[in-house]
């Protein structure tokens, strides 16, 4: 259970640093870099943290199908971004990869 609550937070510290990044490109306010650089910075310590408990593919794997589904999501809900049907249909996809690759 703690290495999925690790993977949770490395993931939403990576949408927080994209999130942060792309806000910084639109206003140039240098606390969203700020925000950005530790945003990321975390992410590295919680990417560290977790590969105590997996080896380091399916830890990317997760963080990466995490991060692809979130970072639509946010895309779509903070900066209005479309999300097309086949970026649907490759979000079920990723979904249905990772239930694979977890299955014991």
């Amino acid at each position: 259970m703690k290495f999925y609550l690790i993977l949770l937070a490395l993931a939403l510290l990576d949408l927080a640093g994209l999130i942060s990044a792309k806000f910084w490109y639109l206003k140039y306010n240098p606390l969203y870099m700020a925000a950005s650089i530790l945003s990321f910075a975390l992410a590295a310590i919680a990417i560290c943290l977790s590969l105590k408990f997996q080896g380091v593919a399916i830890v990317n794997i997760i963080w990466m199908a995490l991060s692809t589904t979130l970072v639509t999501i946010a895309g779509y809900y903070f900066f209005k971004e479309p999300i097309a049907l086949y970026q649907f249909v490759g979000i079920f996809i990723i979904l249905v990869g990772l239930v694979i690759v977890q299955w014991k």
